[in-house]
């Protein structure tokens, strides 16, 4: 499994499920320093993977296995240009249960590089969330809230492509349905035009965002997010195989050792073992 690569600054990093966007973690406190946090719920734009895929939603009858692709394409003001990709695997079973695995590859001034893994398992059925940390085989436990109607994840899809409260003037247009990925999806464009002098900018700046979902699977199947100041980031879901996932993937490991946490607290992993 490929790993997320971070170099940043002295400030906190927060790793987010949503890969697209950051998460936001309501009424906590700041997490210990130089400790990764991921937190609930989409962040502005709608998430594939926070937002869509087992994070107050409970889809059934539809299980699945498959790679969310992440890439990040900037380019810089003399052409020179940056990519980074990353790569995770998730799973959802028959009843609604889903696995996240992810791995972090962050190098910051004060912890130096650093490797890590973290597995997330969303249980509806038991009313837990479960964040896993390899390296010391511990889990740390959450209720979650009740879980929306599986009919809402259209309107979840909609409701993301209605674009922040920020300035500019927004447009919407349907993309009407193609084959994405090897499924079928439906699509939709948000452009938001934000005019000159709003944010001290020369011209306007156009912000579009692209986004594909699948009525069949009840999950984004493509985003594409289009920002002129920040590059483009698209999400992908890919290698798709249908079929529910093994049982013990939706389990705590019987060695792990489970720490209990609060409803809507965020889930920390600390950056050395």
């Amino acid at each position: 499994m490929k790993s997320m690569k971070f170099s940043v600054g002295n400030s906190i990093v927060v790793i987010v499920l949503a890969l697209l966007t950051a998460a936001v973690a309501v009424g906590q406190s700041a997490p210990p320093p130089h400790d990764m946090m991921m937190g609930h719920g989409p962040g502005p734009g709608g998430d594939m993977m926070h937002g869509d895929f087992g994070d107050g939603k409970t889809v059934t009858g539809a299980p699945l296995s498959g790679d969310f692709v992440v890439s990040r394409d900037t380019t810089l003001a003399d052409g020179n240009r940056i990519h980074h990709e990353s790569t995770s695997k998730v799973y959802r079973d028959a009843e609604g249960r889903v696995r996240r695995e992810v791995g972090l590859d962050l190098a910051t001034p004060a912890t130096g590089n650093v490797k890590r893994s973290m597995v997330v398992i969303t249980d509806p059925v038991a009313g837990k969330r479960y964040m896993l940390n390899p390296d010391n085989k511990s889990a740390h436990e959450m209720p979650v809230h009740g879980p929306k109607h599986q009919g809402e994840d259209r309107e979840e899809h909609m409701k993301a492509m209605r674009g922040p409260a920020e300035p500019g003037a927004v447009t919407r247009e349907q993309l009407g349905s193609k084959v994405v990925n090897g499924l079928q999806a439906e699509g939709i464009r948000v452009t938001r035009t934000i005019p000159a002098g709003a944010i001290g900018n020369d011209k306007p700046i156009s912000v579009v965002t692209e986004r594909w979902f699948s009525p069949d699977l009840q999950i984004t199947v493509m985003t594409v997010h289009t920002d002129p100041m920040m590059g483009t980031v698209t999400t992908k879901l890919v290698n798709v195989v249908r079929g529910d996932p093994d049982a013990s993937l939706f389990q705590v490991p019987s060695d792990y050792r489970v720490e209990a946490g609060k409803p809507n607290e965020p889930m920390y992993m600390p950056m050395k073992p």
